[in-house]
């Protein structure tokens, strides 16, 4: 039996994010494995590739960048890109690399009846269920598929365009295809049930996602972190602002704690999203809060682990995830970590995070308030590895 693990999004040029970092983390982890060869999908055909070849391609180094900070209030917004450069910085972030790329090698794959074939990644964009009924129902192969979270069907309001009956078309021709479909959460499986009630639980099993270790930060870098605020203290939400990210309630909560005289700031760190212009555009001239909040933009790894060591602890009041790797991030700095309660964020924290009603801006203002004084501390926790996350996704694959 050989497992073949899809490599499209790992070896293209997204950034190491979501979907696409995890798929790397798990090819990492099962390269120089006997039993184990890459495959990528182009076009409607399974290519495969060499471990030694795309391993540079899976662990690429964080490229440096200057970040970019806004102190809402204080500073003078950036000029906003252009509609043409969002447009190609969207294309860059999911371009697969290409059978032809120079950087390796690639051959035609023919399905054989004892592979399984491995995917986690954007398969709804690449057609990988196309092969994959090949494998299965021409070739006698198996397939093994990730369901990240359910958020095109139950929260359509999030996405521009929404595509509800598209994404659950998919997921309903994935459960057919598929042997078992992994969940990345108990609260994600629970969501694939209630949609998909007929399916057997034993084929939705739960693996826990690794966690990536703290980067090392240069003196730069940590000037850079001491720079925010004045040196003042911070607490840090490190994620796209989007709706579903929920920066808004962080906002509510700033202005409960200037109404309490508490002093204390909030970072955020992410690209601006969609559905958040009133949101930027109320931090700007709110002038009760000026100086308060900020936002870093176009921000490295090693700025980013120099923020988490700053910060007196990390937020995270996401209305909704799959998972929550920025959660796991936090952990691995060592900072405490504060989360919304009503999705996975709770199994991110590994059972060791405090929990908040999304919706409860009192309960965010105390639980900032108590970070500032020192009395929430960074619990200790067994991070889980990629390695291990590995060893689940062989087990369902070879069973």
């Amino acid at each position: 039996m050989t497992v073949l693990f899809n490599v499209t999004d790992a070896i293209g040029t997204a950034p190491n994010h979501g979907i696409t970092r995890t798929e790397r983390r798990l090819a990492t982890a099962l390269a120089g494995r006997t039993d184990v060869e890459f495959v990528l999908v182009r076009g409607h055909d399974l290519w495969q590739v060499d471990a030694t070849e795309i391993l540079p391609l899976l662990d690429r180094p964080d490229v440096a960048s200057t970040p970019h900070v806004e102190r809402f209030g204080v500073d003078d917004p950036p000029r906003a890109p252009s509609a043409v450069a969002a447009v190609v910085d969207r294309v860059r972030r999911r371009t697969p690399a290409a059978p032809s790329d120079p950087s390796f090698s690639a051959r035609s794959y023919r399905s054989r009846a004892d592979d399984v074939l491995v995917s986690v990644g954007l398969d709804w964009v690449h057609g990988t269920l196309d092969i994959a009924e090949r494998h299965v129902f021409g070739a006698g192969g198996r397939f093994v598929g990730l369901s990240y979270d359910l958020i095109p069907i139950d929260h359509p309001e999030w996405l521009f365009p929404p595509d509800v009956d598209g994404f659950r078309a998919h997921l309903r021709r994935l459960l057919r295809v598929a042997d078992s479909v992994m969940c990345i959460s108990a609260s994600t499986q629970s969501d694939l049930l209630r949609h998909f009630p007929d399916v057997d639980r034993t084929t939705t099993p739960v693996i826990t996602l690794g966690a990536d270790a703290a980067t090392h930060s240069g003196s730069e870098h940590r000037a850079f972190a001491a720079s925010m605020f004045d040196g003042a203290p911070y607490v840090i939400y490190c994620a796209t602002v989007d709706r579903r990210k929920n920066h808004r309630v962080l906002y509510r909560a700033v202005r409960e704690l200037v109404d309490r005289g508490i002093d204390g700031n909030v970072l955020f760190v992410g690209r601006v999203g969609s559905g958040v212009d009133d949101l930027i555009d109320s931090m700007r001239h709110d002038r009760s809060i000026a100086g308060r909040i900020a936002l870093v933009t176009d921000c490295d790894d090693r700025h980013l682990a120099a923020l988490y060591e700053r910060s007196v602890g990390a937020v995270y009041p996401s209305l909704y995830e799959g998972w929550g790797l920025g959660v796991t991030e936090a952990l691995a700095h060592g900072r405490p970590c504060v989360v919304a309660t009503g999705s996975s964020l709770g199994e991110a924290g590994l059972g060791a995070c405090r929990e908040v009603h999304p919706l409860r801006t009192g309960a965010w203002a105390d639980a900032m308030q108590q970070m500032f004084a020192g009395q929430i501390p960074a619990p200790a926790v067994d991070l889980p590895t990629w390695e291990s996350a590995a060893a689940q996704v062989l087990e369902v694959a070879t069973r």
